[in-house]
């Protein structure tokens, strides 16, 4: 099992408590940022193994997010899994091509979301 330390970055608390359950039960550590701004606040005390993003958020939305990670050096290779309920095809593609490791759609079932998190991780760690 690949245990990692995992940055949140969701204002949803009922999706925070989903993934608090799943990602425990996976032995990850999980941080949580309640919006993008917070999130980006974290990043260099807590140096994720993988940042899971929702994509519409107050303040600082997940793609503002990703483009700050993939800017900063330090943080430049760490995946960056985002989510959100208006995930089309069009706004995957967005994602992918500004650098997102995983794109997906909410809801998503526990299969889905383990299988990504650990494809993350793996990319991650090779």
């Amino acid at each position: 099992m690949i245990v990692a330390r995992i940055l949140l970055i969701d204002d949803d608390e009922s999706n925070v408590e989903f993934m608090r359950q799943l990602l425990s039960m996976e032995g990850h550590e999980l941080t949580w940022a309640a919006d993008g701004e917070q999130g980006i606040a974290l990043l260099g005390q807590l140096r994720p193994d993988l940042i899971i993003c929702d994509v519409i958020m107050p303040h600082l939305g997940g793609y503002a997010v990703l483009e700050t990670v993939r800017a900063d050096p330090q943080f430049a290779a760490v995946p960056v899994l985002l989510f959100s309920a208006a995930m089309n095809e069009e706004a995957r593609a967005m994602g992918l091509r500004r650098g997102a490791s995983e794109v997906m759609s909410k809801p998503f079932d526990l299969a889905q979301m383990r299988g990504a998190v650990r494809r993350c991780l793996e990319r991650e760690r090779q």
